[in-house]
């Protein structure tokens, strides 16, 4: 076990890939154990041969193409019509962000508009980085499909959990936008007529349905997420064909070759976790674990709290699918040892691993948006700091109070 540890640990940090770290050192283990190689082969495509796990190309697929026929564009500009019109509008309009793609991606264009409307470099940077963890709260989430594979807990059940505590993170945003704006005295857009906010929805609204449909079709129960999946990327390509035609075969082609190298190291850091999982349950791990955290916490709140420690240390350091396929396998026997619904630890976990996003010393976010704004590490961290507090807040809330997200899923699936 020391030997599976250390040589995870030294890989990473020489800064190879995760899904090496893990495959590499869960050879290291292997030849030292004298284990056949083709049992490891079998475990990896037994791993990754899941249904609900097609779900993820799907969603990758319906992303990038609605990025690129410029749905989330006609999204954004019909709340910057909207919320223009408020004090520091630009920044409302920024809490539509979401995961680091867009933050990347859409987010240069939020920080550039802010920039030019008089917002200050550092707030701008914080509130995109913050409102780019909202993505997977919200459904679709690639994070909640991951988590539901892993801990075999129902993906529309996750969807529905992590819709509550996303919208309290998004209020939470806005009331601190409003604050700030008022005291800083952000600048506000002149008030739109009905006409142009009639003329802007009317453009908007096909692009609208897309979550709606997403949303929609799970809680009625017309579709499976995985299903859903699969309708979103047929929607987002049916309608830049018949409507926007922003798209031509090139940018099809290289929308397809974006989706199938984001797929593919998704399932291979996949693949590799399973082996290194049946290499933590060999060592017998996740027991030894439980038994400790049982002595350490006898409550279900006390465990709760420990393992948001735990989780919120983990997230300023690693991947968050890593950290996901790691430590779920981990900690399920004290989750159920405990009586914590699996449903409601699922939001905490991707809860506390957007706040590592934006939590130093390895926070993605915060690399990517320094680099998108030209903005010193240290001062693209103070930034950060406003937002997190909400989010502590929100992430305790959940925590401590189950019916918080759980409440939304019995009402939708109960029997």
């Amino acid at each position: 076990m020391i030997l599976l540890l250390a040589s995870l640990l030294f890989l990473l940090l020489l800064g190879i890939p995760v899904f090496a770290a893990l495959g590499i050192s869960s050879a290291v283990y292997m030849l030292a154990y004298d284990i056949q190689p083709l049992i490891a082969v079998q475990q990896m495509f037994a791993g990754i041969d899941q249904f609900p796990l097609l779900a993820v190309p799907f969603f990758v697929l319906a992303g990038n193409l609605m990025n690129a026929s410029e749905i989330t564009d006609r999204i954004y500009r019909f709340a910057t019509t909207v919320f223009g019109r408020f004090r520091g509008g630009l920044g409302h309009v920024n809490v539509f962000g979401t995961a680091v793609a867009d933050a990347s991606g859409l987010g240069t264009i939020e920080i550039k508009a802010m920039r030019e409307e008089g917002y200050d470099t550092p707030f701008a940077v914080g509130l995109t980085a913050a409102s780019a963890t909202l993505g997977p709260l919200i459904p679709p989430s690639l994070a909640m499909v991951i988590y539901g594979s892993v801990a075999s807990v129902s993906v529309g059940q996750l969807f529905a959990a992590g819709i509550v505590p996303g919208l309290l993170l998004a209020l939470s945003f806005h009331a601190i936008v409003h604050v700030l704006s008022v005291r800083r005295g952000y600048p506000r857009s002149e008030a739109c007529s009905v006409r142009e906010v009639g003329v802007a929805l009317g453009r908007a609204i096909p692009a609208l349905f897309t979550p709606a449909i997403i949303i929609g079709g799970l809680m009625a129960g017309v579709f499976t997420p995985t299903e859903a999946a699969v309708v979103a990327a047929l929607y987002a390509l049916t309608l830049d064909l018949l409507l926007y035609r922003n798209m031509d075969y090139r940018t099809i082609i290289r929308v397809l070759f974006d989706t199938f190298e984001t797929t593919a190291v998704i399932m291979v850091m996949v693949a590799c976790s399973v082996v290194f999982g049946a290499i933590l349950v060999r060592e017998q791990v996740a027991q030894d674990f439980t038994r400790l955290l049982l002595q350490i916490a006898s409550e279900p709140w006390q465990v709760m709290l420990a393992l948001n420690v735990m989780l919120l240390f983990a997230g300023m350091f690693l991947d968050t699918i890593a950290i996901i396929l790691i430590v779920t396998p981990v900690i399920l026997p004290a989750l159920q040892a405990s009586g914590i619904d699996l449903v409601q630890f699922g939001v905490v976990m991707v809860l506390n691993l957007m706040i590592g996003l934006i939590t130093p010393p390895v926070g993605l976010l915060l690399f990517v948006l320094a680099r998108i704004a030209r903005l010193d590490f240290a001062a693209t961290v103070r930034a950060c700091m406003p937002f997190i507090v909400p989010m502590l807040l929100v992430l305790l809330l959940v925590a401590l109070v189950p019916s918080v997200s759980l409440f939304l899923p019995e009402i939708v699936y109960r029997n």
